[in-house]
């Protein structure tokens, strides 16, 4: 489907795959043609190397264009920003420490409220998502909850009530399969001055990238696309960014 999307093949990417081994192995990141399709294992990387694992967060900061916790997690717990209360979306708002859960099933998302919370001004216990709602936590934090992307399971958050996150950053990413980076509304971080999109994909014990030019992984070039991890550095033709593990 994402052929839609960059502009080149998915299926010969997962064949160019299978030149080099298990399309399922963290290590193998299809290269150009002609390449080995393994690069990590040949360079003796431990099995660690493709991405977190245990990690359910992390942010992504886009050099001109902000800041955002990517969340990774099935359920996404939602609460006041106070040391004490280790929740996955920390508000420094007037909200309970614990305050609602948000729960990945699927591609569908549902909301477990712990105390008062509105969806598009209904009070509600538990609501399923859907694309454009509003949510209400307490009496005045208000988050917008949007899937722009069709075929991906991925969601955004975003607060539209002045209040702000614990570090402070421009949206919280609920991330499933992909992330797409890039022109247009049907995005989860738009980046208009892209020509074309940069998606950030979950494989099966890590993150990877794949763009439609030669991408630079902490001054390596990759080719199109790579095998990402906590504190990289990312340089592609028309944008950079960084990954860096929360706390």
């Amino acid at each position: 489907m994402f052929e839609h999307i960059l502009g080149f093949d998915w299926l010969r990417w997962a064949r160019d795959a299978l030149k080099g081994g298990r399309p399922d192995d963290p290590h193998c990141v299809p290269t150009e043609p002609g390449v080995p399709g393994c690069p990590a294992k040949a360079q003796g990387q431990s099995r660690e190397a493709g991405g977190p694992r245990s990690e359910t967060a992390f942010h992504l900061w886009i050099d001109g264009v902000g800041g955002y916790l990517v969340c990774l997690g099935n359920r996404v717990t939602l609460g006041q920003a106070v040391p004490e209360a280790a929740v996955d979306v920390p508000l420094l708002a007037d909200v309970s420490r614990l305050h609602a859960t948000v729960t990945r099933d699927g591609e569908a998302y549902v909301l477990h409220a712990l105390r008062p919370a509105r969806v598009n001004g209904k009070q509600v216990e538990t609501a399923l998502l859907h694309h454009g709602d509003r949510l209400l936590l307490g009496s005045s934090c208000q988050l917008h909850f949007q899937q722009p992307v069709p075929v991906s399971a991925s969601a955004r958050l975003d607060l539209v009530s002045g209040h702000r996150l614990r570090p402070a950053v421009d949206g919280v990413l609920l991330m499933a399969d992909t992330l797409v980076l890039g022109p247009g509304q049907q995005v989860h971080v738009p980046m208009p001055e892209l020509k074309q999109p940069v998606i950030l994909f979950r494989h099966k014990h890590g993150l990877g990238i794949r763009a439609s030019a030669t991408v630079v992984i902490n001054g390596q070039s990759v080719g199109q696309r790579g095998l990402l991890e906590m504190g990289v550095r990312v340089v592609g033709e028309e944008f950079s960014l960084a990954l860096e593990a929360v706390p």
